[in-house]
């Protein structure tokens, strides 16, 4: 098997996509997208954040691609100053955490969620 994580496209000057090839065929994707730093009255610690999203086909899970694609975004990030990576992660997606969590991601707080309605 060949891997190869690959800088593909960039959406904006900050957001960036990776693609990971297996045999010439695309097998998955990690997307960076830069937070906005938190301006100094709020609570919140003024560093750079990002969240990585990731995503492997399924056929290709198993096989370090997943990892190949974290890492190559880890490295994308902290080339860019970024200084803390978020994973959101919805609590029924309990593959995604534990791949998360192998990773070393922890639990850094809570998300909470609402749906609106329209109207």
């Amino acid at each position: 098997m060949r891997r190869n994580a690959s800088t593909w496209c960039c959406r904006t000057a900050d957001d960036l996509l990776l693609v990971a090839e297996v045999d010439g065929e695309v097998a998955g994707m990690a997307e960076v997208v830069p937070r906005p730093v938190p301006r100094d009255h709020q609570i919140l610690i003024p560093r750079q954040t990002a969240e990585v999203h990731t995503v492997v086909l399924d056929h290709c899970r198993g096989r370090g691609v997943g990892r190949a694609l974290l890492g190559a975004a880890e490295r994308v990030a902290r080339d860019r100053g970024v200084e803390f990576l978020v994973a959101v992660v919805f609590a029924p997606n309990e593959d995604a955490a534990g791949f998360y969590y192998s990773a070393g991601f922890g639990n850094h707080g809570l998300l909470l969620g609402k749906g609106l309605d329209a109207g």
